[in-house]
């Protein structure tokens, strides 16, 4: 059942206001479908964990490894009363680049390591212009923490490269106008025109807008983090626009301790339930990722065992 209680909490009300107004404007379009990309709505993924798992207003409809969509799990009628009977104004989108970045009292407290890097990222967040950064490695480095960490600070949206299906970059960064563009996967972009939209970004900081009739640019002060796996593909004018950091495998004991703090802090789970089931993944050569979606179907060290057996039997074999 839904627990209306976020309705108390903005950060959690402008979240589902975003929602609300996009499902709206698919009914108005005609769309026989209402779920959704965070992608599509610009809603943190820690914004909506809360709202799907501690309010039970959304559901998740569909998953894979690079998607996950959304509905209302209750009639938007509803909601929209709700919203409406407790004075709740949606805003306008305001550019995140003229507002001041708060940096929470926590912030890099799961990044195992990096201190050096953790204060050239707090360099560049706290610039008066973009510095953007590419982080370099194969998994197991922590650069999907990172990205998560920086994904906590207000007027950011995380996209995967070469997985955004029904929206583009372009449309992304004209709707929501992120401070921080965090791409995943970087070295997967494939779009020309996702590729042209970044590439005029990170140089001019405008985002141009020219079909048929229609030309316009808006000018817009985003940093861009991104991840890739390898550099191999990408282009040379697109990484000379970065700082390059290259990145090794955490060691298995460094990656246990990140683990057992990814769980414990971000996931709320017992100490000793996240630090068994940082020794299997570290055994059986998971990521921090697995981690993650291990914590959030075992209750026990039973459950942990169970869902480890029966991924260790569906492993890839080539």
């Amino acid at each position: 059942m839904a627990d209306w209680g976020w309705l108390k909490d903005p950060e959690l009300r402008k979240a589902v206001s975003k929602c609300l107004s996009h499902v709206k404007k698919l009914k108005e379009q005609g769309k026989t479908w209402e779920d959704f990309e965070l992608s599509e709505v610009g809603v943190p993924y820690h914004i909506m964990r809360k709202l799907v798992y501690d309010y039970e207003m959304f559901e998740v409809t569909y998953k894979s490894r690079s998607h996950t969509f959304y509905k209302f799990a209750v009639p938007i009628e509803e909601v929209e009363k709700r919203l409406n009977e407790s004075e709740i104004v949606v805003q306008p989108v305001v550019d995140e680049s003229k507002k001041f970045v708060d940096v929470p009292l926590d912030f890099w407290e799961v990044v195992e390591g990096y201190d050096d890097l953790k204060e050239l990222f707090l360099a560049s967040i706290k610039s008066n212009d973009p510095v953007h950064i590419l982080l370099i490695g194969p998994p197991s480095t922590g650069k999907s923490l990172i990205l998560m960490e920086v994904e906590r600070l207000a007027g950011s949206i995380f996209v995967t490269a070469g997985t955004m299906t029904r929206v583009g970059l372009r449309d992304i960064l004209l709707n929501y106008k992120p401070r921080f563009l965090l791409i995943d996967e970087l070295d997967k972009i494939k779009d020309p025109d996702d590729l042209s939209v970044l590439l005029t970004l990170m140089e001019s900081g405008r985002v141009v807008v020219a079909k048929h009739n229609e030309y316009r640019e808006e000018k817009m002060k985003t940093w861009v983090f991104a991840s890739a796996n390898t550099t191999k593909g990408l282009r040379p004018e697109l990484l000379d626009r970065f700082f390059k950091v290259y990145l090794r495998s955490y060691d298995p004991e460094t990656m246990k301790r990140v683990i057992v703090k990814t769980l414990t802090l971000r996931e709320k789970v017992n100490k000793d339930l996240a630090s068994y089931i940082a020794e299997k993944i570290v055994e059986t050569d998971m990521s921090v990722r697995d981690a993650i979606r291990l914590a959030r179907i075992s209750k026990t060290k039973e459950d942990v065992n169970k869902y480890i057996e029966i991924l260790k039997r569906y492993k890839r074999l080539i």
